[in-house]
């Protein structure tokens, strides 16, 4: 099982809950609490568009009986006694010529749509405005709970995954709340109202046309159980969709390097097709429910002809309400205004079903939502832990563990000191710790034992927002914002202005190809910093780092992808850079940290040595073989001077030179280590020791 499917499998798991979860409902509308005022006023408003809505029929019944003379009703009644108001009396309605009858009627259906459009537009735009407030409500809940995650969150999740959540889920409630809320709440009064109405005109046909509810309501329960489950299959196939393609946006140069184009399409089609047979089993289960709503619609309307069609002829030639009854007779106005209302019932039961759908939908994303909202930080700040002013920058490991996953230490009882000021070089293979003690002194992740020191007190006795505050970090890889170069230096801070920025460019050196910029410091950057070479990022992540004035600068490998003319300067500016606080750098080219006062040499979670670098040299152990593998395959390239006593001095070969073999070296550095131990147990040796 790959780790995608392991990851959806494991969101199936917890996101799974009943068909119809009202505390999950409940805990969406939760949102609207802070909003009442447009909460009632939308309501209101509702209820009165609602009232206008069921009018027509008793009105269209009224004008039957009224205008055609079929026959007394209570639809005539009701509304004779309304006309009546303004033209003296009922019976002076029933008085009028059929002409001014229908006129009367016009008139009134005129007002009435009058009515209901002004009351429409306010309750839509009320309700609207109520679901977008809440939908950006829960948006920038989302986006701020993400932030604020520890980073093994994001080792576990895909960045697709997770734009799909702020993307295509919170859209889905984007309908619930803008769209199928309105409509919902509008149809549960509607047919409250119809529901009222009939039993006012007759009892007995409200009786008949509710009659086919229960088959409705069976139809309902199966179609929200199958569409549920087929939901969460469709958006887990849509999130593992969106994250194939960021990955594969992402490494559109590697893809394209390697000739891999048709095996990502083949890959890219493989999940596609999933998605789309998710998205078809969904459509199949809307497919049934709809005409099984609508028939049973149709179904009610014929029963009320069915059973009440004869009875409109009994009541021919008969003239008053009490003969009417006697014979079990209706009027004309009656069946039509019982067929309107029939009918009317029925369109809100269909506009509920339809919008069933969208609300499993939305209670599929709400489930997905709130399972990244309950996502709990694993680093979080002690109570009582103190905000830190200006460290004095003093860093030290005390019998340090640490392990990523259980069971697999990558940090075993490690322990060192680096007083203020100093500068601290840890090299060491691939896997063997370095990152993860950067990560450890930023309080990435929590040590699994032992402590992590800054001024002499526990990283976790800081608040983690004034302990970041003082270390700046330059990595390798330095990623840009869309933006200006300004706000890519300063990341925001208003307190930066521009004089300070450029006095940073100017410190490291920036500022020689930002004023070559269209713009200078306004220049656009693309996302990730596409337009600028690998050197001209590195070099703005120096001014980023610098402008923010850190206690504590690391450098985890900030200068292995620059070329030698950027090198030279970058080493000169980091001169500049280090000077006063101090400064950590994890490096492969040894020639780049020589000049450190202490070195740390790691080898599979474990402080192996520790020194400067000539007393290492002198320890004849891993950091000597290293420094040996990397300048004796510099035998065919051209010196800058001799060698003395058959060691090659420092700047006697060329940067580029130096990269090349740094690359070479990381692979073969485990493989000495191990040899240099081994060694080592065969000699009467001791090993260096901090502070030797």
């Amino acid at each position: 099982m790959s780790d995608d499917q392991f990851e959806d499998d494991l969101l199936e798991e917890r996101i799974k809950t009943k068909t119809w979860d009202p505390v999950l409902l409940r805990r969406m509308l939760l949102y609207a609490r802070r909003y009442t005022a447009l909460v009632f006023s939308g309501c209101a408003l509702v209820m009165v568009s609602s009232f206008l809505a069921v009018m027509p029929p008793l009105f269209i019944g009224a004008l039957v009986d009224l205008v055609f003379k079929t026959g007394i009703s209570k639809p005539g009644d009701y509304v004779a006694s309304l006309l009546g108001l303004f033209l003296g009396g009922a019976e002076a309605v029933r008085a009028l010529s059929p002409g001014d009858k229908l006129i009367c009627f016009g008139v009134l259906f005129l007002l009435l749509r009058l009515g209901t459009f002004f009351i429409d537009w306010g309750n839509g735009y009320l309700l609207n405005t109520l679901g977008q407030k809440i939908l950006y409500d829960i948006r920038m809940e989302l986006f701020s709970h993400m932030h604020s995650l520890s980073l093994s969150f994001f080792h576990r999740n895909p960045v697709g995954r997770l734009v799909n959540r702020t993307t295509n889920d919170v859209g889905s409630l984007e309908k619930m709340f803008s769209v199928a809320l309105v409509t919902v709440l509008k149809d549960c009064f509607m047919l409250t109202g119809i529901v009222t109405m009939l039993f006012i005109i007759d009892p007995m046909l409200a009786a008949i046309v509710l009659s086919v509810i229960p088959f409705m309501v069976i139809a309902a329960l199966v179609f929200r159980k199958y569409s549920r489950a087929s939901y969460r299959k469709w958006y887990t196939a849509q999130s593992r969709l969106n994250a194939f393609m960021a990955e594969s946006m992402s490494g559109v140069r590697v893809v394209q390097l390697f000739h891999k184009e048709k095996r990502n399409d083949q890959a890219y089609e493989k999940i596609g097709n999933d998605f789309r047979y998710n998205f078809l089993v969904q459509r199949k289960a809307w497919a049934f429910f709809r005409p099984v709503a609508t028939t049973l619609s149709a179904t009610g309307i014929g029963l009320v002809l069915w059973f009440v069609g004869g009875a409109v002829f009994k009541g021919r030639g008969l003239s008053t309400e009490a003969e009417i009854t006697a014979v079990g007779a209706i009027s004309v106005g009656v069946l039509v205004a019982y067929l309107q209302y029939a009918e009317l019932f029925f369109n809100p039961i269909r506009d509920l079903t339809e919008k069933l759908d969208v609300i499993v939908g939305a209670m599929t994303s709400g489930e997905r939502i709130f399972t990244i909202l309950d996502e709990k930080r694993d680093i979080v700040d002690r109570e009582g832990a103190i905000m830190p002013g200006r460290f004095e920058g003093a860093v030290s490991f005390d019998d340090v563990h640490f392990e990523y996953k259980p069971s697999e230490p990558v940090l075993r009882g490690v322990s060192f000191e680096v007083k203020p000021g100093q500068s601290a070089a840890i090299v060491g293979h691939t896997g063997a710790g370095k990152t993860t003690i950067i990560n450890l002194i930023c309080r990435f992740y929590e040590v699994n034992g032992g402590r992590v020191l800054v001024d002499g007190k526990d990283v976790r006795d800081y608040q983690m927002a004034g302990l970041r505050r003082n270390i700046a970090v330059v990595h390798q890889d330095v990623f840009l914002f869309a933006g200006t170069i300004f706000d890519n230096i300063r990341l925001g801070e208003e307190s930066i202005t521009l004089e300070q920025v450029k006095a940073a460019c100017e410190y490291v050196g920036a500022n020689r190809f930002i004023e070559k910029l269209p713009g200078g410091y306004d220049a656009k950057v693309e996302e990730g910093g596409k337009t600028f070479s690998a050197g001209e990022r590195q070099l703005l992540s120096f001014a980023r780092a610098l402008v923010f004035n850190p206690s504590i600068l690391i450098l985890d490998e900030a200068t292995s992808s620059i070329d030698t003319h950027t090198e030279e300067m970058i080493q000169a500016a980091m001169v500049k850079l280090t000077k006063g606080r101090t400064s950590i750098i994890i490096a492969h080219r040894l020639s780049t940290i020589q000049r450190a006062n202490t070195i740390l040499v790691m080898h599979k979670g474990k402080l192996a040595e520790q020194g400067n670098h000539q007393q290492l040299l002198a320890h004849k152990g891993i950091y000597h073989r290293l420094y040996q593998l990397q300048y004796s395959a510099l035998e065919d390239t051209p010196k800058e001077g001799p060698a003395v006593n058959g060691e090659v001095p420092v700047g006697a070969v060329s940067s580029g030179a130096m990269r090349s073999l740094a690359a070479v070296t990381r692979g073969k550095a485990a493989d000495i280590a191990e040899q240099a131990i081994v060694e080592k147990r065969g000699s009467n040796r001791s090993p260096v020791v901090p502070g030797a």
